[in-house]
């Protein structure tokens, strides 16, 4: 957990010292999909809401001053809530076994509209960790057995592609094997993810519904990762690692930043 915390405070920082290099704006609207966290985050903003989520449930607070912000709304979830990713006014909510969906509404405060179980309910052999990213009306989830918090390899370790068209019936189209994935983003055409034992994988878009592996950048434990303009910055165990994504087909490393 401390290691969670450690990595999202380094991405966030990233993003404030990057925030004005960017060439991709945030708007206030709901519809807005979220691209300025990591797949990891807890806490977000649209317009001047703040969303956030412990283990079991999510607050809606008024930030319009910041000095006095105002709790709106608080509701339960469910159990082991790890994540929250704002895609085209949806919240997706991942928790260690489930991804909720949520919408919003007029004021802001988020409305249960459905959800997807990854795996038969009670079952105590596997322990997850799932962020979630979204494009259209695709939810990309990876599922992963922590090796520190869990203790044994015995679990489900991969990447999920679900349609989310249907609140009432989540659909899931595609998996992906993958030894340890963690965070992962959404570039033009790739998709990015982290390995916390193999480094960082690039999948193709070509085909959103089945992504194609590309290309793995090895040599380090990924964690998880942000696209801004183009630049992707990638969290890892022991660095904090730049890439020039311009041209998605050539992705070149920018600049290494070791942590230890």
């Amino acid at each position: 957990m401390k290691n969670l915390f450690l990595n999202t405070v380094l991405i966030s920082l990233t993003v404030f010292l990057y925030g004005c290099y960017a060439d991709d704006s945030v708007s206030s609207d709901n519809n807005q999909t979220n691209s300025q966290v990591g797949s990891y985050s807890t806490m977000l903003t649209i317009g001047s809401n703040l969303y956030l989520v412990n283990e079991t449930s999510i607050s809606t607070y008024d930030v319009s001053d910041a000095a006095k912000p105002v709790l709106l709304n608080r509701q339960e979830v469910g159990f082991d809530i790890e994540s929250i990713y704002h895609h085209e006014g949806l919240l997706l909510i991942g928790s260690a076994a489930s991804m909720f969906i949520y919408s919003l509404n007029e004021k802001g405060i988020p409305v249960r509209e459905g959800s997807e179980d990854y795996f038969e309910p009670f079952d105590d052999t596997q322990c997850f960790f799932d962020p979630i990213v979204a494009r259209g009306n695709l939810a990309y989830v990876t599922l992963s057995t922590d090796l520190v918090q869990c203790g044994w390899r015995f679990g489900i370790d991969e990447l999920r592609v679900y349609d989310i068209s249907d609140f009432n019936k989540v659909d899931h189209l595609s998996t992906y094997g993958l030894s340890n994935p963690k965070g992962l983003a959404l570039g033009k055409e790739k998709l990015f993810i982290c390995d916390a034992l193999d480094g960082l994988y690039v999948f193709d878009l070509g085909n959103p519904e089945q992504p194609e592996f590309q290309q793995l950048f090895e040599g380090f434990s990924a964690f998880d990762a942000l696209v801004r303009g183009n630049l992707l910055i990638v969290v890892a165990s022991d660095r904090l690692l730049q890439y020039d994504i311009i041209d998605e087909e050539n992705i070149r490393l920018i600049s290494e930043f070791k942590l230890k």
